[in-house]
């Protein structure tokens, strides 16, 4: 009873919910809508760029595709010369080439021997009957017309027959002789049946003028060959289609190619000028759906092809800036593409393209954006093979030349590099026949591909500071230039604070090797560190490395708390300096994070100590700690190391290596164990390998050398020892 109950309420439940259809499957579809757009919306900034450099590329394409209108008539004299877009065939030019081909082939006739068997037996009949006739006695005329008119045609009078039965049979067998040799040579050679008239007229002409031949004879004899011969030559129609067949498969169609002019100005217009251009899509302005639908699906293979393999191995890339730079890249190299590629297909300059992407971006996806930059070249030049074959090559070309690039003259460097191996790929492609090496434009492409290279490098070279500028990038080049002594910064802290100036190139020196050592970036680790006490320099008299020779320390009329809130506020100071002078936010980095929240542990002592001098509370300890942030990067964590090595090894009074790396150790594992190291990702091994390669630069910083013993002048006294600074020469 209970289950019988249970069932009819989920009958009912059923009925229920099938009485209002589409309710719980459009809840579903909204759900899964939902949770659709909220696992998209992270890469919200992706799909922006890449619909943006979709579209840029396919109206690029599509223009490339569309060729400018003109506007002709004809029978008009064309104004302008007109060139064609792309490679088509002349299909006049073609059916004329094919009609020549049609009219040259011979006509295949077979030989019929029956012909000439019968009228050999016409002959012999012939000659029979007209001798039977002629031995027969008591024949009226009326019988003699009657028995030799069916052998001979209407045009034979009575007379000429009944006076052949008259003429000697001697005679007449020998002129049915002479007649039948005519007929068979005529017929040896082959007698067509369109020149079945003029053989009957040959044959009768011979025998007209054979003076061996009675008149009335020859007569009959004629009327007997107009009559009876036959064409023995029938046209073999099936193997003369098959020939025409074979030469029309032989004829290619005649093309015009690309750049080849159409018609000419000052030239007459024909109509096959008209469907030519038609046929280009140069007449009228309707754009075909077939130019819409292939820019589409061409820039959707680019566009497809580069995001998934940006999505495969530059996943870590696609954040909002890099996605924008990468799109930037992409679209500003399809740009100079199109401008270029107008003037020539050798001058496209995909070089430019992949020197950018190679330099701002990894040599991986430079290469592989070149062969991108090659299939829309072929969209531009028409899919000419020279074209695409130059593109490809340029561009492998400029990846392999463009390593880590230290100075803009390395990219000058790569553009005579691409200017090498596309001369040599135009060498080839003429060499092999995939072009004509004889054309008077020859110079002018040879001009073309040699200049593609520079060209290249000029653009890249002058479009880096942009984007480095725009994007805030740090470049190889760029932190080259930040490194730059001149610089303003640098240059200020060398006058106005030059112990500190002096502390931040030897804490460069230690970063860029620990950098060196593990993998990080010893560039940027050495400009960071250039930069990472910038600060000092609104008061450079608070910090011991400036204060030299009588000046005191300020330290000591200050209490331990300000004193460590004037020290702290270098930090501040030098973000707002670099700041001031746009220094990129890498560089910042270094600046608000090389003390990340460590103790200021003088000044904290200090305070603790007049504390309980005073029998007062100790100092909250945060009161004296950096604000932070703690190192975020490898190489901002290696500069924090490296600056507090450098300052403490500096305080050693006898330096030895034992001590140095007593120090060295000391200071890693307090900063370990004080959690500034928790964001740097850096390892146990890494960290251990970084204070080897400390212990190792501070051993040669602070080698011994050797104790010049004083030169006595004449007198005996002292001679001052100019010597003193030769023991570094000496291996001190």
């Amino acid at each position: 009873m209970f289950r019988k109950q249970a069932e009819k309420t989920d009958r009912t439940k059923h009925a229920v919910s099938s009485g209002r259809p589409g309710t719980g499957s459009s809840r579903g579809n909204k759900n899964d809508l939902k949770g659709l757009a909220a696992k998209l919306k992270p890469y919200s900034h992706v799909l922006i760029w890449a619909t943006i450099t979709f579209v840029v590329i396919f109206a690029i394409f599509l223009i490339s595709l569309v060729p400018p209108q003109v506007e002709l008539k004809a029978g008009e004299v064309s104004p302008i010369d007109v060139k064609a877009t792309k490679e088509v065939v002349d299909e006049a030019a073609t059916e004329e080439l094919r009609a020549e081909r049609v009219a040259g082939v011979s006509e295949v006739y077979d030989s019929n021997p029956r012909v000439l068997d019968e009228t050999r037996a016409l002959f012999q009949e012939l000659a029979l009957k007209i001798k039977s006739l002629a031995a027969t006695e008591d024949l009226s005329t009326q019988d003699i017309v009657r028995e030799l008119r069916p052998f001979v045609s209407d045009s034979v009078s009575d007379t000429d027959i009944i006076g052949v039965v008259a003429t000697s049979p001697v005679i007449v067998e020998g002129c049915i002789n002479r007649a039948q040799e005519v007929v068979e040579d005529i017929l040896s050679r082959g007698l067509k049946s369109e020149n079945l008239e003029k053989g009957k007229e040959e044959a009768v002409a011979k025998i007209v003028i054979d003076g061996s031949i009675p008149d009335q004879v020859a007569r009959v004899i004629a009327g007997f060959i107009d009559k009876n011969l036959e064409a023995n030559l029938i046209l073999n129609k099936e193997e003369t289609d098959k020939k025409i067949r074979q030469a029309l498969a032989s004829v290619e169609s005649v093309k015009i190619r690309r750049d080849e002019f159409i018609v000419r100005k000052g030239e007459v217009v024909t109509e096959n000028h008209i469907v030519i251009l038609e046929k280009l899509g140069i007449m009228g302005t309707r754009v075909r759906f077939s130019q819409i639908s292939g820019a589409f699906l061409i820039a959707l293979l680019f566009c497809g092809f580069t995001g998934v393999y940006l999505v495969s191995y530059y996943t870590h890339m696609l954040t909002p800036k890099n996605t924008a730079l990468l799109a930037s890249v992409v679209m500003l190299s399809i740009l100079a593409l199109k401008a270029l590629a107008g003037v020539s297909g050798f001058l496209a300059p995909v070089s430019f393209g992949v020197m950018l992407s190679a330099t701002l971006i990894d040599r991986r996806f430079g290469a592989f954006f070149g062969a991108g930059l090659a299939l829309a070249v072929g969209v531009m030049t028409g899919f000419e093979v020279k074209y695409v074959a130059l593109a490809l090559t340029s561009g492998i070309a400029s990846a392999l030349a463009v390593r880590k690039v230290w100075n803009r003259s390395q990219l000058f460097r790569a553009g005579l590099v691409v200017t090498a191996v596309a001369g040599v790929t135009y060498a080839c492609l003429g060499l092999t026949g995939a072009m004509a090496m004889d054309d008077v434009s020859v110079w002018r492409e040879v001009f073309f591909v040699l200049a593609n290279g520079p060209l290249s490098a000029v653009l890249a070279v002058g479009s880096l500071p942009i984007f480095e500028s725009v994007f805030g990038l740090l470049t190889p080049i760029r932190l080259i230039e930040l490194s730059n002594p001149e610089h303003p910064l640098l240059h200020r802290l060398l006058l106005e604070a030059p112990g500190t100036y002096h502390h931040s190139i030897m804490v460069g020196n230690l970063a860029e090797a620990a950098a060196w050592a593990i993998g990080a970036d010893s560039l940027l680790a050495r400009v960071g560190a250039y930069y990472h006490d910038i600060g000092k320099i609104k008061r450079p008299y608070l910090f011991v490395e400036n204060q030299v020779f009588d000046m005191g320390n300020p330290h000591d009329k200050m209490s331990p708390s300000l004193s460590s809130t004037a020290i702290k506020a270098h930090v501040k100071d030098g973000v707002e300096l670099a700041e001031e002078h746009e220094v990129p936010k890498a560089i910042l980095n270094f600046i608000s994070e090389h003390h990340g929240t460590t103790l200021a542990m003088y000044f904290y002592l200090k305070a603790s100590e007049n504390a309980a001098a005073r029998d007062d509370r100790p100092p909250e300890e945060w009161s004296f700690r950096y604000e932070g942030p703690r190192p975020g990067s490898k190489e901002t964590a290696i500069v924090m190391l490296a600056d507090s090595v450098e300052a403490a090894t500096r305080s050693i009074s006898k330096p030895t290596p034992a001590r140095i790396e007593s120090v060295v150790r000391k200071i890693i594992h307090d900063r370990l164990f004080d959690h500034q190291l928790d964001r740097s990702d850096l390892t146990l091994r890494e960290l251990d390998t970084i204070a080897e390669t400390f212990i190792q630069v501070l051993a040669g910083l602070f080698h011994t050398r050797i104790q010049y013993p004083k030169a006595k002048g004449r007198n005996g006294a002292d001679k001052p020892n100019t010597n003193d600074g030769a023991g570094e020469a000496n291996g001190g």
